[in-house]
């Protein structure tokens, strides 16, 4: 299933071009994003993006291998879009998979090369066009004293497998996924000063990702999750996790927000809610999430106050924004998906393709087709989403059709917004820190909003 068509949204001939010109390179796997695994013809099993993506990304992942004292080189320009990041992820073989350092590099961090500039610096010439820029992956552990950390450096640590992820949100209109720069080049030093070939490190740090990314979870542990003697009587097993009115609240960790959701808030007190990187996501993104249930109605309505962003898509001249603006939040969406076993969503919308009213506020309605309310338009101010007909996304006859699973994403949050949602600290606060930048949700049917009944 592809996205809606809205402003912004990637067409078909998009995703084949990206996928013929960037999906081919030996080290850099990709483009992976909601939309190549749904809409290319014959997706690679690591296309298919199972983990809550966002239909406006395109992510490459390199999976290496590097010689203690090493050093990667990435060359490249900084792409016509709004966002794009670097970030180190390290083999957890108890996981399965790959967690993440806490090393990541944005695109205005990103010193550019001499003679080059940086466009995503606010105030910056976005179409300047000297806009070179070299990172370095390091294979040493980084520096206790940040004071000591190298300019455009990320840390490896050394002894370890390591994943890099390459991420671009949302390219200006005209634009492939790779923004129209393509992807970053490699090269490597090794610590005798030697250096490698793009050939070389393809042969020799490479260890390629051939099958799949991990779902969320395996069905059997989402069931026993779902079904557990200790869950929260005041949920219904056709339900539950969902409850009325929805619950929104940040991301902690795993074992907290996966978990701990079945269970009683007395419970719930007793669980640490230490702050993680999950989903294998982006580091510099807040998460939220909420498990919604058609059970409790057939229209979910969400309602709350837009950051400022940078509208970087368009901009007057219509090829894109001139000049760089400044953000509460750099990039802000929210995608309905179906169980962790599957993770693949049904809809996504980002902060530009939501209309607002003089005060920044919006309304977004979630239903099927057959519930979609006749005012939930762009016409009547209001966006609308898909909730998908597929429910958990279970192939079996257990399958819950009525499930459904909200994240937003609070990319990149300016720290000196007062509602910043990186400020919420402790499980509950959501709402005080936020204030009315908080998403309220609540459900309601088809005739009751058309009536005027908006939550």
């Amino acid at each position: 299933m592809g996205s809606l068509i809205r402003r912004g949204s990637k067409s078909l001939e998009t995703v084949l071009k990206t996928d013929e010109l960037y999906g081919h390179d030996p080290v850099w796997l990709g483009p992976r994003g909601r939309d190549y695994g749904a809409m290319l013809p014959n997706p690679k099993p690591y296309q298919h993006a199972n983990l809550y993506p966002d239909p406006n990304s395109s992510y490459w992942f390199a999976f290496l291998e590097m010689p203690g004292g090493s050093v990667l080189n990435l060359t490249g320009e900084y792409g016509h879009c709004r966002y794009f990041q670097f970030a180190l992820y390290r083999e957890d073989p108890e996981m399965g998979g790959y967690t993440a350092t806490g090393e990541k590099i944005i695109d205005h961090q990103i010193q550019p090369d001499e003679g080059s500039t940086n466009p995503f610096v606010p105030g910056a010439n976005r179409h300047v066009e000297n806009r070179r820029y070299t990172l370095r992956i390091a294979n040493v552990d980084a520096p206790s004293d940040p004071e000591l950390r190298e300019p455009n450096t990320l840390y490896a640590g050394v002894g370890f497998k390591i994943q890099v992820v390459y991420r671009v949100y949302l390219p200006d209109v005209g634009y492939l996924g790779d923004a129209g720069v393509g992807l970053p080049e490699y090269s490597a030093t090794l610590a005798d000063g030697s250096s490698l070939s793009a050939g070389e490190v393809a042969e020799q740090y490479n260890r390629p990702l051939l099958q799949g990314v991990a779902p969320g979870m395996p069905v059997k542990q989402w069931r026993a999750l779902c079904s557990a003697p200790d869950n929260d009587p005041e949920l219904r097993p056709e339900t539950t996790p969902a409850r009325k009115p929805p619950l929104l609240e940040r991301y902690f960790n795993n074992a907290y927000n996966l978990v701990g959701v079945f269970k009683s808030p007395e419970q719930r007190s007793q669980m640490s809610a230490e702050i993680e990187t999950g989903f294998g996501g982006d580091p510099e993104t807040l998460f939220m999430l909420a498990f919604v249930s058609r059970g409790f109605g057939p229209v979910l309505v969400i309602r709350g106050k837009m950051p400022m962003y940078p509208d970087t898509f368009e901009g007057e001249s219509g090829r894109g924004l001139d000049t760089m603006t400044g953000w509460e939040c750099r990039y802000m969406s929210l995608v309905m998906s179906e169980a962790p076993p599957s993770g693949m969503g049904t809809d996504g919308i980002s902060d530009m393709q939501v209309p607002l009213d003089a005060d920044r506020n919006y309304t977004i309605v979630v239903s099927r087709e057959e519930d979609r309310p006749s005012n939930a338009d762009d016409e009547h101010g209001v966006a609308w989403m898909d909730w998908g007909h597929r429910g958990e996304g279970i192939d079996d006859d257990l399958n819950r059709e009525d499930y459904g699973f909200l994240v937003f994403r609070f990319m990149h949050t300016d720290p000196d917004w007062t509602n910043d949602p990186q400020r919420i600290l402790t499980p509950g606060t959501e709402a005080s820190v936020m204030g009315p930048y908080f998403p309220q949700l609540s459900y309601t049917d088809k005739e009751r909003f058309e009536q005027g009944d908006r939550g």
